[in-house]
């Protein structure tokens, strides 16, 4: 995805809670589920942290004095992975848009059959991470993550594709009620500052 990839900078990975300073050792409080390096105004040796602590699955950012910077809501239940050029991960630092304001991606599940995407970006002036809305003009919906009602264990219900966009897997709805639910693909498109719906399509059926 060439938008996307000279944009990277860096997959996270599993790594144990001593890489993070704060954190519980894994199986105690606070686990640490992935971790990342970001630079936050042009200042390299932030860390960002995902973690499961009582409540739930929540972000965590601390300065490069160890000091905490920002924590998110609980955002699920569970540990969740996503897709992203191709690849599965579970937390990624990635500058979507060129604005030099890397964005944080991450995702959750709500087992047994739910998931979402969420995607954090700096607000400069509050000197804080806020959630890239996804939303849809024709039904004014709008929501701080990106939804999904059919799980796979890989993220790849949940993934990246070209230009920017974003491809949800779950199931359409008709209005009529006579008709069956039918498996579909819903895709967001990255437009200023927000995700935008791009459109919907069955998902192809092998004969």
């Amino acid at each position: 995805m060439k938008n996307l990839k000279p944009a990277l900078l860096i997959l996270a990975v599993l790594a144990s809670a001593t890489l993070f300073a704060g954190l519980g050792v894994p199986g105690e409080l606070n686990p640490l589920l992935a971790s990342a390096n970001i630079a936050i105004n042009a200042v390299e040796g932030y860390t960002v942290a995902k973690v499961k602590d009582s409540e739930g699955v929540r972000i965590r950012v601390r300065d490069p004095q160890g000091k905490e910077f920002w924590v998110s809501d609980v955002l699920g239940d569970q540990e969740k992975k996503f897709f992203f050029n191709g690849q599965s991960s579970n937390l990624l630092i990635a500058d979507l848009n060129a604005d030099q304001k890397p964005e944080i991606i991450t995702a959750v599940s709500y087992p047994p059959h739910n998931g979402s995407l969420h995607v954090f970006t700096l607000d400069k002036e509050q000197q804080h991470f806020v959630p890239i809305q996804f939303s849809n003009p024709k039904t004014s919906d709008s929501n701080a993550f990106l939804a999904s009602d059919m799980l796979q264990e890989d993220g790849q219900e949940l993934a990246f594709v070209d230009n920017n966009r974003v491809r949800a897997l779950g199931m359409l709805y008709p209005e009529d009620e006579g008709n069956e639910a039918v498996a579909s693909f819903f895709f967001y498109k990255l437009s200023g500052d927000s995700f935008t719906f791009d459109g919907s399509e069955p998902v192809p059926v092998d004969n």
